[in-house]
């Protein structure tokens, strides 16, 4: 006679309940060492960024430091997505589309300043002003941004698409609005964190609403 197992069936091979909390330690270190190589960059500057700074920014080890990223450039790239990530918009095309093209612009410019002001963007700068002399590095990132630039500028064109203008021209808008926003992120770096720039924030936002609203009335006056 066959006897039946007496094991249940929930029961698990040994040592398998303890992956996925392993795992997710590992995501969460990682997440903590670009978060600490961002904090390193930004209080410091590349010039006296060291791996052994961001591990003791970190409370980790250096071979744990090492497991996650093999040389300094793979910290130093890895911190430079994370910042870039940061520009991604927080809704969704279709709560956009349903604010008023001043509210879009004011909700989307304000949050590029909120990102692009921030002491995380600091340290994609010292990156920015590094990787230009190490070409493979280089290459790596400018790979990586003209993929997420391109995603930005469709998302860009989608929902101000109503505004009526070409998408050249839009595109267009949103690259003149990022420029000025970098240039007075720089003159706040020069002159303090507590310079004002609201008025050329105000400016700004005032002539972007100015041309793509026109263009929306312009486009709605042709239809009609």
């Amino acid at each position: 006679m066959v006897r039946k197992s007496t094991v249940p069936v929930t029961q698990r091979t040994p040592g398998r309940k303890s992956i996925k909390p392993q795992q997710e330690r590992s995501t969460a270190t990682r997440e903590k060492l670009i978060k600490a190589a961002i904090k390193v960059l930004a209080k410091h500057g590349y010039a006296d960024f060291t791996t052994s700074a961001v591990a003791d920014q970190a409370k980790v080890s250096r071979g744990a430091l090492q497991y996650h990223f093999e040389t300094r450039d793979d910290i130093l790239i890895a911190a430079r997505n994370s910042v870039g990530a940061d520009l991604d918009l927080k809704w969704s095309n279709e709560e956009l589309l349903e604010l008023s093209i001043p509210e879009r612009i004011r909700l989307v410019v304000g949050h590029y300043w909120k990102v692009i002001s921030s002491p995380r963007y600091i340290a994609a700068i010292e990156v920015r002003l590094y990787e230009r002399f190490n070409p493979v590095m280089h290459k790596t990132l400018v790979s990586k941004m003209n993929w997420h630039t391109e995603q930005r500028n469709n998302t860009w064109a989608l929902i101000f698409s109503d505004s009526g203008l070409p998408r050249e021209q839009l595109i267009s808008y949103r690259l003149f609005v990022l420029d000025t926003l970098r240039g007075l992120a720089l003159r706040r770096i020069e002159q303090g964190p507590k310079h004002d720039v609201s008025p050329q924030l105000e400016i700004l936002t005032s002539l972007l609403i100015d041309r793509l609203d026109q263009g929306s009335s312009a486009s709605a006056e042709a239809q009609s």
